[in-house]
């Protein structure tokens, strides 16, 4: 058994009536049988089921001069409101005694007229009342009538009747019209708060969302397929290349945008980490020697000539701190403590020629770095390669990292606290001098403990490597370096401040600037470290700092970040 649900858009009234067949001719009399009653429509809405498009229907149609509209494929809400009644009937129906679920067919028409005389939220009236203009007499008026016994009304004269109704019925359609707008526009309110409009561009390639056959109920991403052509607001017209449906008009909830693999297949590829170290392998083949001298400095436009010589003067005390290669400190090492776990090793993932060639190069840098070194380790992670933020000569760039995930998970946690980044912001925005400087590669100028290297192995194609110094990914890598930072500060606190390898140095008179970046590269040298010249900003009214701008008296987020 199959039911045909009609309603009708004015005045939410239902029709629901019960079919053995599905075919074009027994939906045609159910629909003959119900205009007779209440007149032929303007337009009809209805799904793309194969007996509403049949040949059949279309005739009768034209003959009935009536308008015939087809919903978006696999987009229900386009005929909301039978979707919606249909949830309601099937209730209604689920609903009735275990003895009489058999018989709702017959049990129909009483459970359509309980849901015609109950007003609609929508509209503040009965189906009932806008398609008669009156109140039915329905089982509860019954009950009423019975308890209140009401006396006869006198009879009124048929020409007042039709008048009144005609006027009872313009005031429920002026009400209903009213209340129908102030419920769409609160339900279009409450839409709208996580709606966003999407668009697709004609030869844009998209997913389609589509139904697995047999299973009508499940759903999967089939694709990609270029759009060719905007058909309204919401719905594009889509070749499928199919020969049974080789275009068709698909809603746009239904179409996800196609992305382009990238040239590096990689097996995990994450977001670059805006406050992490922008560049853990430094150039070797620079073009610019002066990144490695203090002549690559950057001194602040606002600086008179003569500042400008009284910092240079400053920073020439300490040339050995300036350069590209990474210092080594002599007051901390980074250790491993895993406890009594069995040694981890993962494999390593598949990869792409290209890949393979790009993480060659990068192992035989680090090698001539020494920075690592050959290993037979029983430890073993996976090589990955994590995209940087920007570009050169088009093309994005690479980074070599370490999936140390399996390591971390039996590392026991360093609860050495990190600085809050605000306090250290707040702390910055009242100086009217600022000065920043970016360590070359912070991480690796700490060395590994003898006993910790093994464990920080890593396999490639062609090989098996161990790092000699602290490598970026170990779970307790921000805890030493902020340890070893804190304690080369010690005692400057009142005019230097450090987030990892974020230096800043503050403070409101020049003179006292002046003596104070002299203090903190004095440290800085003391301890065995190394700072990249052109990372260092000198001098400045105003500096970005963890993602803001501090200085003069401002602390304001930067544009991108908001």
């Amino acid at each position: 058994m199959y039911i045909l649900v009609v309603v009708d858009h004015a005045t939410r009234y239902p029709e629901a009536i019960p079919l053995r067949s599905t075919t074009a001719p027994a939906v045609a009399k159910a629909l003959i049988g119900i205009f007779t009653r209440v007149g032929f429509p303007k337009e009809v809405v209805s799904d793309r089921g194969t007996n509403f498009m049949s040949a059949y229907l279309k005739h009768m149609w034209n003959e009935c001069g009536v308008t015939y509209k087809f919903t978006t494929p696999y987009h229900p809400q386009t005929n909301g409101l039978v979707e919606r009644f249909n949830k309601t009937l099937k209730g209604m129906i689920m609903g009735l005694p275990e003895k009489l679920k058999r018989r709702w067919d017959v049990l129909l028409p009483c459970l359509l007229f309980a849901y015609r005389e109950v007003p609609q939220k929508g509209v503040g009236f009965s189906p009932f009342e806008l398609l008669f203009g009156h109140p039915v007499r329905g089982p509860l008026a019954l009950v009423k009538e019975g308890w209140e016994r009401p006396l006869h009304e006198p009879k009124q004269d048929i020409v007042d009747y039709v008048l009144g109704l005609r006027s009872r019925m313009a005031e429920y359609m002026e009400k209903a019209t009213k209340n129908l707008e102030a419920s769409q526009q609160l339900q279009k309110f409450w839409y709208d708060q996580k709606a966003a409009l999407v668009e697709f561009q004609p030869g844009q390639k998209v997913w389609v969302l589509e139904p697995v056959a047999p299973r009508a109920l499940q759903d999967k991403w089939s694709g990609p397929y270029p759009v060719l052509e905007r058909k309204s607001q919401v719905t594009y017209l889509v070749d499928l290349g199919t020969s049974r449906s080789p275009k068709r008009v698909i809603h746009v909830n239904r179409l996800k945008l196609f992305h382009d693999r990238a040239d590096v297949n990689l097996l995990m590829v994450t977001d670059e980490d805006q406050e992490a170290e922008s560049e853990p392998l430094p150039d070797l083949l620079s073009s610019d020697p002066k990144d490695g001298t203090v002549d690559g400095v950057i001194y602040s436009d606002t600086l008179s000539g003569q500042q400008q010589a009284d910092c240079r003067r400053v920073l020439q005390q300490f040339p050995e701190l300036f350069s590209l290669t990474p210092g080594q400190t002599h007051l901390c090492t980074h250790d491993v403590d895993t406890g009594d776990s069995m040694p981890v090793k993962n494999k390593i993932f598949r990869q792409s020629d290209h890949v393979k060639e790009s993480i060659k190069v990068e192992v035989h840098k680090m090698l001539e770095l020494g920075v690592i070194e050959r290993s037979d380790s029983p430890w073993a992670s996976p090589v990955v390669l994590v995209p940087k933020p920007h570009t050169k000569d088009g093309k994005k760039e690479m980074r070599f990292c370490v999936d140390y995930r399996g390591l971390n998970s039996v590392t026991k946690t360093d609860a050495h606290p990190i600085p809050r980044a605000d306090e250290l912001i707040d702390k910055l925005g009242a100086a009217k001098f600022l000065s920043t400087f970016d360590l070359t590669a912070g991480y690796w100028q700490i060395k590994m403990a003898p006993g910790a290297k093994e464990k920080t192995a890593f396999s490639t194609p062609d090989g098996h490597y161990q790092f000699t110094v602290m490598p970026f990914g170990l779970k307790n890598a921000p805890a030493t370096f902020q340890r070893l930072v804190n304690q080369v500060l010690a005692g400057l606190e009142s005019f230097s401040t450090a987030y990892l390898d974020d230096i800043a140095v503050f403070s409101f008179t020049w003179q006292d600037h002046l003596v104070h970046l002299q203090k903190v590269l004095k440290a800085l040298q003391s301890a065995g470290l190394s700072i990249k010249a052109s990372k260092c900003q000198i001098g400045q009214g105003t500096v970005v700092y963890l993602g803001h701008l501090v200085g003069g008296g401002q602390v304001q987020p930067l544009q991108p970040k908001i």
